[in-house]
């Protein structure tokens, strides 16, 4: 009886919003989802998940919950970045139908509202955004086309091209990722690991309705880099490929070397060997095969870092504070 009473309490909806510095595009946001959400008969709540912000985002979760029921906030003790606060958001969702949105607006509320319809509607279990276009810089789309590619060919399980978090789940889906045990967690890569059925949902990307980005290259390669270690072991492979090409190409070069030796005339690269005898190719085979041991190590070394991160088993990110869940923490 207790478990179908706070089942009957859950509400129809929640939607995550992981938020960074976003004091100028928050109250847009929350005005757009209140409306959004008013104009259906759906029980819902709005998760507001402050990353550590160091401007007045915070503060205005505070007063958002305090003046709508509807909205509850989670501040995490300092920024774990974006897939972390995902993570919690989830954790702490009550919704049987649960939306992932940023807060810049550049994943439009009526495209939201239809993948809702969508998944309620028993069609799929998840409704996720295909970007077909974005508004963004050349190199910036350029990166992304790369990355999805990349990611799509070779992932161990069908990823989706130019799909990220935006998303609508179904409760078992929801339950399901949350129940996966690794602690460096990219959502796209789990919501597509899971299966069950899923709809892409295309859409046009605009320009941030309000503030900056907050993803810089630097944080996009890392992000780009935990997707492919993640779920995919094609590097590691790229790895035994590089040591036996490398391989290949070195027998190769000591035949031209032996040949070399018989016949003086032949000057391979253009440069007479005898000139001084053993130098050169000592030198070219010290650097051909340096270099494809510190590939080879480097792509290691990246597979160990995730390896001892899931090791140490330390939460991907920490609640300072709660509120609007009846239990306010601080």
């Amino acid at each position: 009886m207790a478990a179908a009473k706070k089942k009957s309490e859950s509400p129809q909806r929640s939607l995550i919003v992981p938020c960074f510095n976003e004091e100028d595009a928050l109250p847009i946001l929350v005005r757009k989802v209140e409306q959004a959400f008013a104009a259906t008969k759906a029980s819902w709540e709005l998760l507001l998940v402050d990353d550590g912000s160091n401007d007045r985002t915070a503060a205005l979760i505070r007063e958002f919950a305090r003046d709508n029921p509807h909205i509850k906030g989670i501040i995490l003790s300092r920024n774990f970045g974006h897939q972390p606060a995902l993570s919690v958001g989830l954790a702490h969702c009550r919704g049987q139908f649960v939306g992932v949105i940023d807060c810049d607006l550049q994943d439009p509320i009526e495209i939201l509202t239809k993948m809702f319809a969508l998944v309620e509607s028993g069609k799929c279990d998840v409704a996720y955004g295909v970007r077909e276009r974005r508004d963004a810089p050349l190199l910036l789309r350029t990166a992304y086309r790369m990355f999805y590619e990349f990611i799509s060919a070779a992932a161990e399980h069908p990823w989706p091209k130019d799909a990220g978090d935006f998303c609508v789940m179904s409760r078992r889906c929801v339950d399901t990722i949350i129940a996966l045990p690794e602690n460096m967690r990219m959502l796209r890569g789990m919501r597509s690991w899971i299966g069950f059925e899923q709809i892409g949902v295309p859409y046009e990307r605009p320009r941030r309705v309000a503030g900056q980005s907050h993803y810089n290259y630097w944080r996009l390669t890392r992000l780009a880099l935990s997707g492919i270690i993640g779920f995919s072991v094609a590097p590691l492979r790229l790895a035994s490929i590089i040591g036996f090409a490398g391989g290949f190409l070195s027998l190769l070069l000591g035949f031209v070397f032996l040949l070399n030796r018989f016949v003086p005339q032949l000057f391979p690269f253009g440069y007479n060997l005898n000139v001084s005898p053993g130098l050169a190719s000592i030198a070219i085979l010290i650097s051909l095969i340096g270099s494809m041991i510190l590939i080879c190590m480097g792509i290691l070394g990246e597979y160990i870092g995730v390896v001892l991160t899931e090791i140490k088993g330390r939460p991907s990110a920490l609640t300072k504070e709660l509120i609007g869940f009846g239990t306010e923490t601080k």
